[in-house]
């Protein structure tokens, strides 16, 4: 397509900072409940959150690559529309564990539009946003494979990574696709229908953010939208090479957090320079053009989506069911996992939501739990001498014993428990994740991930757990 490029309008600079994208690491490609039937060939894949992942921890793993150091005159934002809390500001748990000052207001915002909204004020106001979803629909519906999990993050007040040229929107009152308080899986119009009032608004939005930023072209359209014919209608409208739906195609539509996953792999491939039209429709529409920033490599925190998706593993369909709880199997005979309380839980935050330990000021030994006693040399810590607050978050454990418990009260018919050494001092026990217990050897290299543990009592509690270092993802 031949570009021509008018002088854009004056205005000040805003744009993304930082961004990454957050793949689960598992994909489920077969949905039949009767597997002796003809093997299912081609179609779309849909990313799959482990058992142990919500859109809290799928947050956090996005944002812990690119959100440090944010300005305390900053607001964090999920955008969701999976909340593990209802009421209780499910943002606030991902502030927690991230590690930000306490100066940055969390909010939720909720809905499928939710997502366009948060990269909407990232971009105008230099917000910390993280869009994250877990899709569930009832087994066998016909677009089970077409949704998926994953999250995405975004920092704004600089344009490394992006420049915001133009934006427009739209607001439009549709019964498309809803879902009723205490409900868990959406209900979904005729797409039929819907799919012509959502491209008209698509369409009128491109078209307008185009004129102010200027262009009469782009070199890469991204389409997001909650309704796939619809996004099939506009990348043909609008002439997209079909990158963003190819990316679709292995990860399913994945709610509010889709606008920011296709955009991230739009940046992990585009060049300085080139310019971007990113269109999210659903429930209206909302229109960017984008110019890619020239240090676009360097504000990328973690790896590609390209090589988080090439490193997933295949999930079989009842492992999925039995993971979101949608086919009820015979757990161990043992009592249900004790519930949090709220007093140790803030007075252990430290500990709990960003895995700190405590380093003595005597002998430089690492304890964790942090206390104020060392667990080598015996000091006290005083007032006069307190120890050391210390990370281990973001540091390589290397397992040194292993054990399998079977009678886990997660969904799952064994978990691997591990005690590893941690790079820099610190021991940490916790469960592995995101991978077979029979894999976990001594000697493995882990790094430690946000996970929910068990909800009891309607309190999710969440805990850090290690899993294998990927070192064949690039980025990191």
């Amino acid at each position: 397509m031949e570009l021509k490029e008018n002088p854009a309008p004056m205005h000040e600079q805003h744009g993304i900072d930082a961004y990454a994208a957050y793949v689960p690491a598992y994909a489920l490609d077969d949905n039949r409940i009767d597997a002796t039937g003809p093997p299912r060939t081609g179609g779309p894949v849909r990313g799959v959150a482990a058992f142990d992942e919500d859109s809290i921890t799928m947050a956090v793993e996005a944002l812990r690559h690119i959100a440090a150091g944010a300005p305390t005159d900053r607001h964090l934002l999920l955008a969701t529309t999976s909340a593990p809390y209802q009421g209780k500001t499910s943002a606030a748990v991902v502030h927690e564990a991230v590690g930000l000052d306490p100066g940055i207001s969390a909010v939720d915002l909720h809905g499928h539009r939710s997502g366009a909204v948060a990269l909407d004020t990232v971009l105008r106001t230099g917000a910390v946003a993280a869009l994250a979803d877990v899709r569930i629909t009832r087994p066998g519906a016909p677009d089970e494979l077409a949704q998926g999990d994953a999250a995405a993050a975004y920092v704004g007040g600089g344009t490394r990574a992006a420049v915001l040229l133009a934006r427009a929107g739209r607001t439009v009152e549709l019964l498309e696709r809803w879902r009723l308080p205490g409900e868990r899986h959406d209900r979904v119009w005729d797409e039929r229908f819907t799919a012509e009032v959502l491209a008209e608004a698509g369409l009128d939005v491109a078209r307008r953010a185009l004129a102010e930023a200027g262009r009469d072209g782009v070199d890469h359209v991204v389409v997001s939208s909650s309704n796939a014919r619809c996004a099939a209608v506009l990348r043909r409208a609008l002439g997209g090479a079909g990158q963003d739906a190819a990316v679709e195609r292995l990860t399913g539509f994945t709610g509010a957090a889709h606008p920011g996953l296709l955009l991230a792999a739009t940046l992990d491939e585009a060049e300085p320079g080139q310019h971007i039209l990113l269109l999210s429709v659903t429930e209206g529409a909302d229109a960017f053009v984008l110019r890619v920033g020239d240090q676009v490599r360097a504000a990328r925190g973690g790896p590609s989506v390209r090589a988080q998706l090439d490193a997933r593993h295949r999930l079989g369909y009842g492992r999925y069911l039995r993971w979101r709880g949608l086919l009820d199997v015979q757990g161990p005979a043992r009592p249900a996992a004790p519930a949090p309380a709220a007093p140790p839980m803030h007075r252990r935050a430290g500990w709990k939501y960003r895995l700190e330990g405590s380093r003595c000021t005597a002998c430089d030994t690492v304890t964790t739990p942090p206390s104020r006693v060392c667990a080598r040399c015996g000091v006290v810590a005083s007032s006069a001498e307190p120890t050391t607050t210390v990370s281990l978050r973001d540091r390589t454990a290397q397992v040194v014993s292993s054990t399998r418990d079977h009678l886990t009260t997660m969904p799952e018919p064994e978990v691997a428990i591990v005690v590893a050494d941690v790079a820099g001092g610190g021991r940490l026990s916790a469960y592995a994740t995101d991978v077979d217990p029979a894999d976990v050897v001594v000697g493995m290299s882990m790094t430690p991930t946000f996970r929910r543990l068990w909800t009891t009592d309607a309190i999710h509690n969440y805990f850090w757990k290690l899993r294998p270092r990927k070192d064949t993802l690039d980025g990191q």
